[in-house]
Parts: structure tokens; sequence; C-alpha cells
């Protein structure tokens, strides 16, 4: 005779099933008897969420394009934003790295502002002749002058005494720039100007007349042929 363990393993596995040994058990035990009809409704009522009446889908109506147009559009606007502003970041970065190279540069030399006394005309000409550059006459003193290596190149590296105090002048044969690219950071105020050979920087503390020194530093240069 089946016991109520294995009826229930069986009906469990198979709400539907039935024979002798089921039949029999059913007729002997109700409780099991009710279990397996609960068990049948209850797989009834899935099979009946699975079933799918054909005759009461519709066809996608017109009205989903634009809300799909939409959504392209949106995906679109976002490309060309973010096209937008990668262009913007390529186009603004190489000027703020300039920035950043030529004060980093001026705030890891401060030794080069201390110097008063005005050097020899010669040792001036050795920083700037190697370049094709000379310094007319009227700037004012230089106090300090060197050959030095700023973002892997080689560069004229000069410290002129104006009166509103000392200003670091870099000739920057190697780099180019479309415009002025102001400076101020670490309390370092600047501009690099586009030259004809490369770029000019002018850099200094507490300059309240920028441009009009800056025009000073560059119309003392002689750029050479």
């Amino acid at each position: 005779m089946m016991n109520c363990l294995e009826f229930r393993r069986r009906v469990g596995a198979e709400p539907a099933i039935s024979g002798d040994e089921i039949d029999a058990h059913r007729g002997d035990c109700p409780a099991c008897a009710r279990h397996q009809d609960e068990l049948r409704a209850m797989d009834a009522m899935i099979g009946r969420a699975f079933v799918v009446d054909t005759t009461r889908i519709r066809k996608p109506r017109a009205v989903v394009a634009p809300a799909t147009g939409r959504r392209w559009l949106a995906m679109a606007a976002s490309i060309v934003i973010g096209v937008s502003v990668g262009i913007a970041l390529w186009v603004s970065s190489p000027r703020a790295s300039l920035a950043r190279e030529v004060i980093g540069h001026v705030a890891s030399e401060t030794h080069a502002m201390i110097s008063t006394t005005p050097i020899a005309p010669e040792e001036l000409a050795g920083v700037l002749d190697p370049e094709g550059t000379k310094l007319r006459p009227g700037i004012g003193d230089v106090s300090f002058a060197a050959r030095c290596v700023f973002a892997g190149n080689v560069v004229p590296h000069l410290v002129v005494r104006m009166p509103r105090g000392p200003v670091t002048v870099l000739l920057l044969r190697h780099r180019n720039v479309d415009g002025p690219v102001r400076l101020e950071e670490q309390g370092y105020v600047g501009v690099v100007l586009p030259a004809p050979r490369g770029s000019i920087a002018i850099v200094g503390r507490d300059q309240k007349d920028l441009d009009g020194i800056a025009q000073q530093v560059f119309e003392a240069v002689d750029w050479g042929g």
C-alpha cells in the first residue's frame, strides 16, 4: 500500500498524476486527496497565466515611433554635447598645461630671483646666442641668465630687474600659442605671448601693470632673422 509520504512526493512532482495506487490512496486518505486537488488547482492557474490570447494582440501603433525618435534625438544630443565638451577640453588643455608648466618652473627656481647684481654681457650672450636672440638696450638689469630644461627642452631663463620688482622671462621657442595665455597661481601673475619664434613667458609677483611690463620685455627682445 502507498503511504502518505510517497503519495505527496509523487503528486508534488506531477500534480495531475493518476493510477491505481494514487486513486486507491486518495480514496483512503481525504487529507492527501485534498492536497492533490490543491496542487492541481494551482498548476492549472499557473498554466492559464502563461496562455496568450492571440486574438487580443494589437499591432504596434504609429505613435510609438515619435517616442523612439525622441529617444534617438536625446541620444544624439548627448553625443553632440559629449563631443563638444571633449573638443573644448582638448582645445583648452594645452593652454592650461602651458600655464602650469611655466608657473611650476618659476616656482622651482626661486633662487634665480634673489640676485640683484647685473650679469656680464658675455654671460647673457652665452645664454641667448644659441637661440639667435639678443636683448636691446633699455630693458633694465638682467640679474640672472641660464639655459634651463623646460618640459624636455632647453630654453633661456632670464630675470630682469623692473621698478616694481623682478620678472622672470622664458623664451619658449618650441611652444606656439595662438593668443595671450594668462597665468595666475601660487602668488605669481604672468602672461605667455605669441612671438616671432615660438612664445615668450613673462612672470612676476605683485606686478600691477603686467601688460605694460610684458610689452616692454617683448619689445626688448631682438628675435633675429
